[in-house]
């Protein structure tokens, strides 16, 4: 464990080193001090300094500082700072452990916390990390957040009325299911939220392909499986009384690819349509549209089965769908570089973009369709009646996309292999996890929390995991 002491005093009064100054420093390692008291001897065991009723502000060299205001204490008191750079699950930068333990003050005093964590690639402007300052608990010893977090690049500013241990950190995202093999499909309704995978090492099937829908209920980290093994399932969706997904076949013509949906009640599971090599599945109250990787057709088809009907050719990859009450919205991935549209009535296809870098996720609002660019690390908008694209967010490989309100959230495979927040109306950016092993989807169910699917770098490395955005 690495620890290191210091402090430094900076008086606001004319009168330096003295009294009315807000105290004396008493110790000081790694920091210079504006007292005019000189330099003092080290306490081998942390930097200690005194503050009275007037206030003071201290500051280390690396950028910690805590400003007691006036009237925060009534007699002079001793204050220790120790710093200690062993992590902590979630820190972005060093503890510092303040004493004496339980202190506490009239007034808040402010804390600056340095945010220190190395990121593989810098965060663009107007992006800051989901930082806040924690502080130890006087039970449990359990760390809690504090409730100011005004954060920028390079620090987290916030307030506390007690001395504990504290750090700069941000929140780690609940894990739902944990050791499976490459999560990937995500849909949500009131009570679950549903994936689908390849098991854990001890429930995989014996083919490697093959995979279950799953069901786990947000808060808990059991899930169950909901089907037998089935090829190679891609995509979700869920209704009042099904889970439909597809199922990819393996992309095998002896295994046909297939739409399926199971019972929510009675898990029994019906298989509506074998067609093509199905990536993609979304729905409405009365149909389902689905994309074919082989034929590379987008289909339409009505929810209890039926002869598919067409909505467009040439689509490329329909890997992402999006819609609207009106349209359907798709990107084509590397076989087209394009998004499109298509009214779920049918008719002519529109393209909203081309030349993109293998475009991935896609949402779509009132005014504008989103999306992803796995090869160029661009989110863009443009207008869905039509216009020029702009650039959301500069990441390093995106690759999924979900729109609750005005925020747009996304994944990041790369660099910092982040999830974002992106504050549409602001334009500015929070990133709200860091070190996710190849997060794939996400999805921001409306008055729940965000979830997203981490594939990791190896089999049985994946997570469903869970995160409170506000």
């Amino acid at each position: 464990m690495k620890r290191a002491s210091w402090m430094v005093l900076a008086c606001a009064a004319v009168a330096l080193g003295s009294a009315s100054c807000g105290g004396k420093d008493t110790g000081g390692g790694d920091a210079t001090s504006t007292s005019g008291t000189g330099p003092q001897p080290q306490p081998e065991t942390g930097s200690q300094f005194s503050v009275d009723a007037q206030g003071g502000v201290f500051t280390a060299e690396d950028g910690f500082k805590i400003e007691v205001p006036p009237g925060a204490v009534s007699e002079a008191t001793v204050i220790t700072v120790e710093r200690v750079d062993e992590p902590r699950d979630g820190a972005v930068g060093p503890t510092y452990v303040l004493g004496p333990e339980g202190q506490t003050f009239d007034k808040p005093i402010t804390l600056t916390l340095p945010i220190t964590v190395a990121l593989e690639a810098a965060l663009g402007q107007d992006t800051v990390l989901d930082a806040r300052g924690f502080i130890e608990q006087e039970v449990s010893g359990d760390f809690a957040p504090l409730e100011r977090h005004d954060v920028s690049g390079d620090n987290v500013i916030t307030e506390t009325n007690r001395l504990s241990s504290v750090y700069a950190g941000m929140t780690p995202p609940t894990v739902m299911a944990d050791q499976h093999s490459y999560p990937m499909a995500l849909a949500a309704d009131d009570t679950y939220l549903y994936f689908a995978s390849g098991g854990t090492e001890e429930s995989a099937p014996e083919d490697k392909n093959d995979g279950y829908i799953f069901r786990v209920k947000p808060g808990t980290s059991a899930p169950e499986a909901m089907t037998p093994a089935d090829p190679d399932p891609t995509a979700l969706w869920v209704n009042d009384s099904h889970v439909y997904w597809a199922s990819g076949g393996d992309n095998d013509p002896v295994i046909p690819s297939a739409i399926r949906r199971v019972d929510k009640a009675s898990l029994e599971v019906e298989t509506l349509v074998e067609i093509g090599y199905l990536l993609s599945l979304t729905g409405d109250a009365s149909a389902l549209y689905f994309g074919d990787g082989d034929g590379h057709n987008l289909y339409k088809m009505a929810l209890d089965g039926g002869e598919p009907v067409v909505l467009a050719t040439d689509a490329g990859a329909p890997e992402h769908l999006a819609q609207d009450a009106e349209n359907i919205y798709w990107t084509g991935g590397s076989s087209t570089n394009k998004v499109y549209k298509v009214a779920k009535s049918g008719g002519e296809v529109t393209v909203i973009a081309e030349n993109e870098a293998e475009p991935a996720g896609i949402a779509v609002d009132a005014e504008f369709v989103y999306w992803a660019n796995t090869g160029d690390g661009g989110v863009f908008k443009a207008p869905i009646a039509g216009g020029e694209k702009t650039l959301v967010y500069q990441g390093g490989s995106m690759a999924g996309l979900a729109l609750r309100g005005s925020t747009l959230f996304s994944t990041d495979q790369s660099q910092n292999r982040s999830v974002q927040a992106h504050d549409l109306a602001s334009s500015k950016t929070v990133v709200i996890a860091l070190g996710q092993h190849f997060a794939w989807r996400v999805i921001a169910p409306e008055g729940q929390d965000v979830f997203w699917s981490s594939g990791g770098d190896y089999r049985y490395e994946g997570q469903v995991v869970s995160y409170h955005a506000p």
